[in-house]
């Protein structure tokens, strides 16, 4: 049977009329595009933002027997969503608690400016359903300034569902961004570190014996995307039984179709039942073509109504348009920013400038250096927060894997690849998935390298372990990510200098150093105190640090 889409591959090229609501053609006016983020205002007086989210979802019936809801309650000098005055004394202390319908599930004792773990048995709610469980969160603040304690409310909505008769179920952790997938042949979750290619389908995945899907399993790769169109069902079905046997994961891509409800409906009731479906992909950067604003939330629930049991994904492309209508249409977020071999500041394919308010430069309001990946991943954390989404949605990264065409004079290097992966995971990226493959095979061999290091349960344990402590360390144009747990230290380290330098971090010189990833990196000698990094131009690493132990001969380090 075949199944037709129209469409073709797009690479942030400027299709539209307008671009990110911007004219980008010779002549056209400069019109300001609008849709930008609002920021909230800031207090002269301490609020409390109370917030609560699951700690999994969903729950499963027959898998999960207890549920756990986060409670985080900080105070803040600047109106978030659901703020609320607060008057703070010399104390401290709260009283949360968690309930549903009047009845009250777990409470605890609890901090200003903390995060607290409740707990409560699944029984305690009705029968497993499609439909949220609605919990009310309360937090009471006694304080001398005032004779009764002030009572502060919140609200989540908590998944426990029915188990699937077929298929899988991919579950996320609000304290880590992980993704939760049950192996094949296995009986328990896992976090997976997704990281895999937008992927050509026709005569490439396609091929009649499937060897680039071995290929990719073999790379390390842990997902696959294929791009439609998919001219053959029947092709598409051998190629997708090809991966579930390899343990490689799905993301379904319905970017042509997902504002057509039939075709929509149709595609999800075909893939639904594939254990090794990962998550959904709708629309594909909706807000550069300026898609109706409620498309995506309409697709996310038509999806959630007909499967519910994987998260839905999206990709926005602007700086700043309409960042929450778009992102309140999926739980995975990424941005496409392509700045390498690129220049922001002028279109090589309309011949204009590109400003904040006109032009299509292939990187909206790019500089045209590495850093923009970094700063639209912090604005997009940013923005999530401002929203209360951020223990709800997670950010994933795309980074650039082509070029030679349009606005991209070449493709990346394998550094200038690697550099990229490792900056995104640096500023909260928690999925990878560059576009495109086929791919040069420079850039493929750091990819497959990179896949393999961050996909380790040793790089898992950090990353994915809620009990973790992170710091940021950005210094000269050098981007460190420090992930400590039990003493450990988990290091993801990048140069975005095209120069050598080097830097000293905050850690003890005498740390026993376990390299997982290498490119351009080494120890510094000669430091007594602190531990020191000298690193080429762009070089990047990843490195598992521990405390020096008795060492008796024989042993190397």
């Amino acid at each position: 049977m075949l199944l037709l889409f129209i469409g073709y591959l797009t690479v942030s090229r400027c299709y539209a009329q307008t671009w990110c609501n911007k004219n980008y053609l010779p002549n056209q006016p400069v019109v300001p595009p609008g849709g930008q983020f609002a920021l909230p205002e800031s207090s002269s007086t301490p609020l409390l933002s109370l917030r609560c989210s699951p700690i999994i979802s969903p729950y499963v019936e027959e898998e999960d027997f207890s549920a756990g809801v986060i409670v985080d309650a900080f105070v803040t000098y600047t109106h978030y969503n659901g703020t609320q005055p607060i008057s703070i004394a010399a104390e401290d202390a709260l009283q949360v608690s968690i309930s549903y319908r009047g009845r009250i599930l777990s409470e605890a004792a609890a901090r200003l400016n903390s995060t607290s773990e409740l707990r409560f048995p699944l029984a305690n709610l009705s029968q497993p359903r499609k439909q949220p469980f609605i919990i009310d969160c309360t937090a009471l603040y006694a304080s001398s300034l005032s004779p009764e304690p002030h009572k502060f409310s919140a609200t989540t909505a908590l998944l426990y569902v029915p188990r699937p008769t077929v298929g899988s179920v991919t579950k996320r952790d609000s304290r880590t961004g992980a993704l939760l997938v049950k192996p094949r042949g296995s009986k328990s979750y896992e976090a997976i570190f997704p990281f895999g290619f937008y992927t050509s389908f026709d005569k490439y995945l396609d091929n009649p014996d499937l060897r680039t899907i071995d290929e990719l399993k073999a790379q390390g790769f842990t997902m696959v995307h294929p791009v439609p169109t998919f001219s053959n069902w029947t092709a598409l079905e051998k190629a997708l039984d090809r991966m579930e046997e390899l343990n490689l994961y799905l993301v379904y891509d319905m970017r042509h179709t997902y504002r057509d409800i039939g075709a929509l409906t149709m595609e999800v009731h075909r893939i639904k039942h594939r254990p090794n479906l990962l998550l959904w992909y709708t629309a594909d950067e909706p807000d550069g073509t300026s898609d109706p604003l409620d498309a995506p939330r309409i697709t996310y629930d038509i999806i959630n109504t007909l499967d519910g049991y994987h998260p839905v994904s999206l990709v926005l492309n602007c700086a700043d348009y309409e960042f929450a209508a778009y992102a309140s249409g999926a739980e995975v977020i990424m941005p496409d920013t392509y700045t390498i071999a690129n220049d922001p500041k002028w279109s090589a394919k309309y011949n204009t400038t590109c400003t904040e308010d006109f032009g299509c430069c292939g990187c909206d309001n790019c500089r045209g250096e590495l850093e923009d990946i970094s700063r639209r991943l912090d604005d997009f954390a940013m923005r999530l927060d401002v929203l209360g989404w951020s223990r709800d949605k997670v950010v994933w990264s795309v980074p650039q894997a082509f070029g030679g065409e349009e606005f991209w004079t070449r493709p990346p290097t394998g550094r200038e690849f690697a550099v990229q992966v490792i900056l995104s995971v640096n500023h909260g990226a928690r999925g990878i998935m560059p576009w495109i493959d086929p791919t040069p095979a420079e850039l493929k061999s750091a990819a497959s390298q990179l896949a393999k290091a961050l996909t380790s349960d040793a790089v898992k344990a950090f990353i994915f372990n809620p009990l973790s402590t992170f710091e940021r360390l950005v210094s000269n144009r050098i981007d460190i990510g420090m992930w400590t747990l039990a003493g450990e230290t988990l290091m993801l380290v990048a140069n975005l200098n095209e120069h050598g330098t080097s830097i000293v971090t905050p850690l003890a010189a005498d740390l026993l150093l376990r390299e997982i990833f290498n490119e351009g990196v080494r120890r510094a000698v000669g430091r007594e105190t602190k531990f020191g990094l000298e690193l080429e131009g762009l070089g990047c690493a990843i490195f598992i640090m521990s405390p020096r132990v008795l060492v008796t001969q024989g042993d190397e380090f």
